[in-house]
């Protein structure tokens, strides 16, 4: 083996392997965050709660961002006048792209009663590479780059596997402010549907 692996090595042997080996190493990055840890094995926060990390300033929520779909620019804080399902994702993650598909399914049940916001968070990806994604797969939800303050934030808040793509990162935001972050792997409809209707 020539040098050390980066993190992107690993994050892309994660992304080949299962998701429960990617969450036991997730969990060897760092801390969790703020806030408490419901029976379903959700995170959740409040929109006042800093997670009493450095950086857990709430950058996330303010931040300006663009939709690489449509060059509009906007808050999360700002669409919050319905629930919101924010992931991260990273355009080379066949875990991301599965959840990306089962939203379709979602969005046809609800509408635009939910929103979804997905944010790229590899580096090494850029605007044109996300929206060519978005198009390519017929997803038309908010798409936009995090940007390192804004992904930064999310994983002070939320936890180091925000930044983790293979264990597809989600976190429902309700109308009142409230954050929690869902359970990694996986997410059906159903699941989604009963989480956006806790709001």
């Amino acid at each position: 083996m020539k040098g050390t692996p980066t993190r992107r090595d690993v994050l892309r042997l994660a992304g080949a392997g299962t998701v429960a080996g990617t969450v036991g190493l997730a969990g060897c990055l760092g801390g969790s965050g703020g806030g408490s840890v419901d029976a379903g094995g959700d995170l959740t926060t409040t929109g006042d709660e800093t997670a009493g990390a450095s950086d857990g300033d709430g950058a996330w929520r303010t931040a300006e961002l663009t939709d690489v779909r449509t060059g509009e620019t906007f808050t999360i804080e700002g669409l919050l006048d319905r629930p919101i399902l924010l992931e991260t994702f990273a355009v080379w993650c066949s875990n991301c792209l599965r959840q990306q598909r089962e939203l379709i399914e979602f969005h046809e049940t609800v509408g635009d009663d939910v929103l979804t916001v997905a944010l790229d968070i590899d580096p090494n990806e850029d605007a044109e590479k996300v929206r060519k994604h978005a198009e390519d797969h017929g997803f038309d939800w908010r798409y936009a780059v995090s940007p390192e303050p804004v992904t930064r934030s999310l994983t002070a808040e939320f936890g180091s596997s925000m930044a983790s793509a293979p264990v597809v990162p989600m976190v429902r935001l309700c109308p009142d402010g409230s954050a929690t972050r869902l359970k990694d792997g996986h997410k059906t409809t159903a699941f989604l549907r009963e989480r956006v209707g806790e709001c």
